[in-house]
């Protein structure tokens, strides 16, 4: 029996990529389609010449990690954060090995037996490439599933952008902030006071009167608030909320008097957090 060649590099290729993608997404870092193809590429060569090299022991495991860290650094060509894409992509990649182990031991098969069959059957890249996206999905799960933990809490660490201008806040997740402006956009409510890291005095009392389109705010407009005390107009406006790196149009609701939400600077709703 022979083993095709190309159906290695192309099972290695797209598994290395699969695990360097989810490396990516659980450090949040700029995703580069460039830089994981050639990471890919050179791990997947790496496995075609590697039964080739005569080492074994402790300088066969050597030679694997820094085969890893390499394709660590070529998945961004920086070396911003490359030990942590080191560690992740290490990390899932005996993950994935030891849940092939699992699956194969479930289903009876020796895993030497099951890799060599992958290579030789019309089916080449089944069995391999199933487990590896049911690995990948079930690992994207997991990460969206430990992000969703700032909503366990009360509150939430985000970017608020104006005018190009960004500041980090933290926010009080209110449930019942539903307000939306006329567009439907969610808005994140924020005292007049904080305005202050944006604006002067002057340009914040423009603003409460209607006159803020002069400043560059996109759709100045109002809504109307109820509260026990009666109701009153918000000054409402367009801003950019960023929460774990990702954005999303919303928009900056300025509400008059002070704002319980203890030592939060906004109000913002959970809708908001769901969508994101």
């Amino acid at each position: 029996m022979e083993i095709v060649i190309e159906y290695v590099l192309l099972d290695n290729f797209l598994i290395d990529a699969l695990l360097m993608t989810l490396t990516i997404k659980t450090l949040r870092l700029p995703f580069s389609k460039a830089g994981i193809m050639c990471a890919s590429a050179f791990g997947a060569g790496f496995a075609v010449i590697s039964p080739l090299i005569n080492v074994g022991g402790i300088l066969a495991i050597l030679m694997k990690l820094s085969v890893a860290f390499v394709m660590a650094f070529m998945a961004c060509f920086s070396l911003k954060r490359v030990f942590s894409r080191f560690l992740v992509f290490a990390l899932y990649t005996f993950a994935f090995g030891g849940a092939l182990v699992a699956i194969f031991t479930f289903l009876g098969v020796q895993v030497y037996d099951a890799m060599y069959i992958g290579y030789v059957s019309s089916l080449p890249l089944g069995t391999l490439l199933v487990c590896a996206f049911m690995f990948f999905v079930a690992i994207l799960r997991l990460i969206r599933l430990l992000k969703n933990k700032r909503t366990w809490g009360n509150s939430v660490n985000f970017e608020i952008e104006i005018l190009g201008k960004r500041k980090k806040v933290k926010g009080f997740i209110d449930t019942g902030n539903t307000l939306k402006n006329r567009e439907g956009k969610p808005v994140v409510v924020l005292p007049e006071r904080e305005l202050s890291f944006w604006f002067s005095a002057h340009d914040r009392m423009m603003i409460m009167f209607d006159k803020g389109q002069s400043l560059g705010l996109k759709n100045l407009d109002f809504i109307v608030v109820g509260s026990f005390g009666g109701s009153y107009k918000m000054r409402v406006f367009d801003a950019k909320i960023t929460i774990d790196g990702k954005e999303s149009e919303a928009c900056v609701g300025v509400a008059n008097g002070k704002v319980r939400c203890g030592d939060c600077q906004a109000v913002i709703g959970s809708e908001l957090l769901e969508a994101m």
